[in-house]
């Protein structure tokens, strides 16, 4: 969900609009998507743990759009699917989490999920999986299923396709052990422009795909 910064200089928007512009954005485009598609997994990376670095001005503005969309979301009639979150809480208050636990209640059983990726990185989730494991089971060998399961996406497949906006064609740290056969696409759109029509094409640019799995 990249380009937010970068939409908001070009809309003459504050950082605060421009995130909660994106924020809305995810929201309208997972509804799109699972009243459209057989797709019962959306996983969004809204915060990096390098993000977190930026200047105390944006760490403050993210973490006033964060308060804003769990509020705005525990206040809302129940939607048709589940939204979790994922990643290290730690620079979070205890308010806030509890703020994130209530809205994980809603809708538990649905079989459509929203994860979102807040403070996350790629290459801590492979340590932390590793470190996991280590210290319960000192004489067994690591496995890929072993991983897996220590993963922050435990119980969760492994994306088909990844879709980053803003036009830089990186993965920027984000679901490192999962990705090693997702579809990778790029888009110049900034993530608050982007569109019900951009994922559309995109969906079905990766229907025509031939996928081998390295056969």
């Amino acid at each position: 969900m990249d380009g937010n910064n970068r939409w908001s200089k070009k809309n003459n928007k504050n950082s605060f609009e421009a995130y909660s512009s994106g924020a809305k954005r995810l929201l309208a485009l997972s509804k799109h998507i699972f009243n459209n598609y057989e797709i019962y997994y959306i996983s969004a990376f809204a915060l990096s743990k390098k993000n977190l670095k930026r200047s105390s001005t944006i760490i403050k503005t993210l973490r006033r759009v964060l308060e804003y969309f769990l509020d705005d979301q525990n206040n809302l009639p129940r939607r048709n699917f589940q939204i979790t979150f994922k990643g290290d809480f730690s620079f979070l208050d205890k308010k806030t989490i509890n703020k994130i636990h209530l809205l994980e209640k809603d809708n538990p059983n649905s079989k459509r999920n929203l994860i979102i990726y807040i403070n996350y990185s790629g290459k801590d989730d492979i340590i932390k999986s590793c470190n996991d494991f280590y210290q319960l089971n000192l004489n067994k060998q690591i496995t890929d299923n072993i991983i897996k399961k220590n993963l922050y996406s435990k119980n969760i497949p492994d994306p088909d396709v990844l879709i980053r906006t803003g036009g830089y064609q990186r993965i920027s740290d984000f679901m490192l052990y999962q990705i090693s056969f997702t579809e990778l696409m790029f888009t110049k759109k900034l993530w608050p422009d982007f569109s019900n029509t951009d994922v559309d094409k995109l969906i079905d640019k990766f229907y025509k795909i031939e996928r081998k799995f390295g056969l």
